[in-house]
């Protein structure tokens, strides 16, 4: 009989390594903008996506952070993980994303924790 900790069963059932906030941004995939539903410092589900990325393609993008002052704006690899033809959305994660960026994600997302906004 194997026996599992809750702690690993919680790991298991939740595959994401961060939480997912709606906190507004945008990314650029060619020269279409798109609205992100929801993000973390790990991935982003894209609203609206039209466009032809399937999984598991890789394309270069823009991403738009509306921080509080100025806007920031970086480039990263975005992997394809998944479409969903039922709400039109595609989930992808960033990958090749400098110091700079992250560290502008992780401030953006504790300025909407703060103001109770993520």
């Amino acid at each position: 009989m194997q026996h599992h900790s809750t702690a690993h069963l919680a790991e298991a059932t939740d595959r994401r390594g961060h939480r997912r906030i709606s906190a507004p941004m945008t990314i650029v995939i060619g020269n279409t903008p798109y609205a992100i539903d929801n993000w973390s410092l790990d991935g982003m589900k894209i609203a609206n996506y039209y466009g032809a990325l399937q999984p598991p393609d890789r394309a270069e993008v823009k991403v738009l952070v509306p921080t509080a002052g100025p806007g920031a704006l970086f480039q990263a690899t975005a992997k394809v993980k998944r479409y969903d033809p039922s709400d039109v959305s595609l989930s992808i994660t960033l990958e090749g994303m400098d110091m700079l960026a992250r560290a502008t994600l992780n401030r953006y997302l504790h300025e909407r924790m703060a103001h109770g906004q993520a």
